[in-house]
């Protein structure tokens, strides 16, 4: 691994000789036009700053609505237009993050929604959001973005009109791409997976715990989803085996609830695990993550794209390359702010807030974020992680671009639901949070009774 980092630092420090060093990123055009692949919370989010600071701009949206992945859509697969379906949202879902880390800057909902309101009513949030700031004007929906390359001294943006079925192009001088993470899932492969002659799906594809009443399920995983759906379907399911190798304080789901390591082989009418037990399941769900998806980004582009990265990307957003284009959305282990914060950085930078520094710095910053990885053993497929830098990363784009410090608090409530949730996970979507300042936060015990959400639709 450390020689393929060296190989990876010597080919791109070369590549930076071949670039043309800019002083900031300079739009030259009286009237440049800012275009946004995605109205999901990512899209919508830059869209607003895109309009406070008032660039002209075109979001680019492939469904009919606004939401992304929030959206709840009752079709596998594709949906109702034949378009892969982009979205994880399931019947019951609540968030698992107190929404006061994922609210909009200045936008708050109401003030007596629970702390962790349902999927369905943070769709509805995300809705009141897009209306409140009128940007459904700026959005050409159903425009399924195919490519983008670049042209020289501006972007060019193939998309398919899905209701007319018609190709078009449009030029733009600055890019945000916010497609969202969570459409493309992972698929794991076990030997006998193929002989298997139950139902196999992957959690992108679940949709309501009643499709497996009495029925003996096997969850495969222990992430957010995973977990999740095993509170969703303990109750439900004749028997729920669930393999996964996380270690937390398991509680008491069912005494139809059967843990188990991780899967060794399937056979015709079940599994067996690497202990040698064996299982008879109807069902399976792979609770297996996602993967990035950008089959649009052409090699002109100038960026690596695969599954597990993107890179080289200055403060995980800048296309080093092309610096008119703007990635929002990519860090992993992050909270939603982080998202809106970046957005209002894109926004800023197509504004003409700032400038950037010359890609020749903009590269040696990004090797050196490279080298300290290194330095403490990750891999350069985590190169895209902020994690526990999160807030170090609020105040450098903050310095950087002027924009509004996230304040430390944020943090401080991400760390502590990430360990309450595992500790208590079947009652820690009963507490309430408040923050009292950029410091402090308070928490006290209020179960709602049906999950109300105070948004009309």
């Amino acid at each position: 691994m450390a020689n393929r980092l060296r190989s990876c630092a010597f080919v791109l420090c070369f590549l930076s000789l071949a670039l043309e060093v800019k002083n900031g990123f300079g739009l030259v055009k009286e009237n440049p036009r800012a275009c946004i692949i995605g109205a999901g919370y990512s899209g919508l989010g830059t869209a607003r700053y895109m309009k406070e600071y008032g660039v002209n701009f075109t979001v680019f949206e492939a469904t009919k609505h606004v939401g992304g992945t929030w959206r709840f859509d009752p079709h596998v697969g594709t949906d109702e237009d034949g378009l892969p379906l982009f979205t994880s949202m399931y019947k019951n879902l609540r968030i698992n993050t107190p929404r006061l880390t994922m609210e909009y800057r200045g936008f708050p909902f109401p003030d007596d929604t629970q702390s962790f309101p349902t999927g369905e009513c943070f769709h509805k949030y995300l809705k009141l959001f897009a209306k409140h700031f009128e940007l459904e004007k700026q959005i050409e929906f159903q425009s399924y973005v195919t490519s983008i390359k670049w042209a020289e001294d501006h972007w060019n943006i193939t998309y398919t009109k899905v209701d007319k079925k018609e190709t078009r192009t449009a030029e733009c001088d600055f890019v945000v791409v916010a497609n969202g993470e969570f459409s493309t899932p992972v698929w794991p492969n076990f030997e006998g997976q193929d002989t298997f002659k139950g139902k196999m799906i992957h959690s992108h594809d679940y949709k309501d715990p009643d499709e497996y009443k009495n029925r003996r399920v096997l969850l495969v995983g222990a992430g957010p989803s995973g977990l999740d759906l095993a509170v969703h379907l303990a109750n439900v399911t004749s028997k729920l085996v669930h393999s996964h190798h996380l270690n937390y304080n398991q509680p008491y789901f069912s005494n139809t609830y059967i843990k188990k390591p991780d899967i060794e082989m399937f056979t015709s009418n079940g599994v067996i695990f690497q202990d040698n037990s064996f299982e008879d399941v109807d069902d399976v769900i792979f609770c297996t993550g996602y993967v990035f998806s950008h089959p649009f980004l052409d090699k002109s582009v100038g960026i690596t794209a695969t599954e597990k990265f993107l890179l080289p990307l200055y403060q995980h957003m800048v296309n080093i390359r092309h610096p008119t284009m703007v990635f929002v959305g990519v860090p992993k282990k992050v909270l939603n702010s982080v998202l809106e914060a970046q957005g209002e950085y894109a926004a800023a930078l197509a504004a003409g807030k700032f400038e950037l520094p010359p890609q020749e710095t903009m590269l040696k910053a990004w090797l050196k974020h490279v080298r300290t990885l290194h330095s403490k053993g990750i891999k350069i497929l985590d190169v895209n992680v902020i994690g526990n830098e999160m807030d170090n990363y609020f105040v450098n784009l903050t310095q950087e671009a002027g924009i509004y410090r996230r304040p430390p608090v944020l943090t401080d409530i991400r760390d502590f639901n990430a360990k309450y949730r595992l500790d208590d996970l079947l009652n820690y979507r009963d507490f309430d949070f408040r923050i009292i300042d950029d410091y402090k936060y308070e928490r006290w015990y209020n179960p709602r009774q049906g999950n109300p959400c105070p948004i009309d639709d």
